[in-house]
């Protein structure tokens, strides 16, 4: 969300990024997230089969659906206004943005939030496999190339993790080197 709102804010004017930034990209929804429309469907929805969803998702203050949420539908799904929003964020980003990682596996590393970012990127039904439980791999690479999967590498970083582990509090895999999101931030700074 964070991209989106630099994105946003350069493109508008409200601020400006000098060559001394360094803007790190972390699973950016730049074209959106159908996550944020399964949150509006399963928060709008009476079907008896929602309800218990429902209700969890109530628990926890996500339904209603926060405006904020609701404000990443999509790009396919929104109003032309929105929809010129993001393509302008998206530009922002592809000229400034000095590295980008994006995950590309709902479970990714084996913690208490595999299972549910999981679950969310079954029930979202993105386009591809390649998601990270909120955002797939085409929304958070648009306008970008140039990924690997090596975190020591030079280019974008294209991580075999979820969502969540792009927090970086679950630390890094235990195997595999597209699976260190701690190892990348260090060599990206």
């Amino acid at each position: 969300m964070g991209n989106l709102i630099v994105g946003g804010a350069v493109s508008a004017g409200v601020c400006s990024l000098s060559n001394q930034v360094s803007w790190l990209s972390v699973h950016g929804p730049m074209q959106g997230s159908l996550s944020a429309n399964l949150l509006e469907n399963k928060c709008n929805s009476n079907s008896w089969t929602d309800i218990a969803l429902k209700e969890a998702a109530a628990l926890v203050g996500f339904c209603p659906a926060p405006a904020a949420y609701l404000s990443l539908k999509t790009q396919a799904t929104v109003d032309a206004t929105t929809k010129a929003k993001y393509l302008q964020a998206q530009a922002v980003r592809q000229k400034y943005a000095t590295k980008t990682m994006c995950g590309v596996d709902a479970f990714g590393l084996n913690t208490v939030y595999s299972p549910i970012m999981y679950a969310v990127g079954q029930m979202a039904n993105f386009p591809t496999s390649e998601n990270d439980g909120m955002v797939d791999f085409p929304s958070c690479s648009v306008g970008l190339s140039n990924f690997g999967t090596d975190c020591l590498g030079t280019g974008n970083y294209k991580a075999s993790i979820n969502h969540a582990d792009a927090t970086f509090r679950n630390g890094d895999g235990w195997w595999g080197s597209d699976r260190k999101p701690v190892k990348w931030l260090q060599c990206a700074l």
